[in-house]
């Protein structure tokens, strides 16, 4: 059976095609959203996701613009040597007084795929990955364990994203507006075959986080 593709938009589409898609996408929002949205902004939410098509955080959540400010990159990566993640969270919290901070990483994610592979592209995509292949290196023995590389996959996913929500916790602004009971920070999957999200357990102390041992 063959099924029509459900996109608005494909690889062949104009820039023509693009701008007739936006205006039948802004016929259809409630023309208050747009009126609060020239009068700024005050999102609730830091999301810091991957830039895989498959996981918008709008849809996701079913939020509408201005609800959500957002990071995303290659596998959802945070490191204390980035300037965007490091700026934004700054930013978020300093400025815009988001009350929580979401780090979601997915299933059947391109960057956790390669860097399990061991696959080398070359140029700055392999020092990008290089922290999830340190986190792959951690838990071999674990990953090793697992029968498929879809489990691999998904469990060094759940990995990365702690990894993040710890580097997360430790940066300034999250740590004084943390005390201050201001924001939390938590980390999630996102099933890219059912559209459901999960939280991933961790604990704190001290103000740095510690990874439970997750059961599938």
């Amino acid at each position: 059976m063959t099924y029509l593709t459900p996109f608005t938009l494909s690889k062949a589409s104009s820039l023509q095609d693009i701008l007739a898609a936006n205006k039948k996408s802004i016929a259809s929002i409630n023309p208050q959203i747009l009126k609060l949205s020239g009068k700024g902004q005050s999102p609730h939410t830091l999301w810091i996701g991957c830039s895989d098509s498959r996981v918008n955080e709008c849809t996701t959540l079913g939020c509408v613009p201005g609800e959500i400010f957002t990071v995303r990159n290659v596998a959802n990566v945070v490191t204390y040597d980035d300037p965007a993640a490091q700026s934004a969270i700054q930013f978020a919290i300093e400025s815009l007084k988001v009350s929580r901070i979401i780090v979601c990483g997915h299933t059947d994610c391109g960057g956790i795929r390669g860097t399990l592979a061991n696959r080398k592209s070359g140029g700055p995509l392999d020092n990008w990955l290089l922290p999830i292949r340190e986190t792959r290196y951690q838990h071999r023995d674990e990953l090793e364990a697992l029968e498929s590389e879809k489990e691999r996959i998904t469990r060094l996913s759940e990995l990365n994203v702690l990894h993040s929500v710890d580097t997360v916790r430790k940066h300034p602004s999250f740590v004084k507006a943390h005390k201050e009971k201001k924001v939390e920070v938590y980390g999630i999957i996102y099933d890219v075959e059912t559209g459901y999200i999960r939280e991933l357990p961790t604990i704190e102390r001290d103000g740095i986080s510690e990874v439970f041992e997750l059961t599938s």
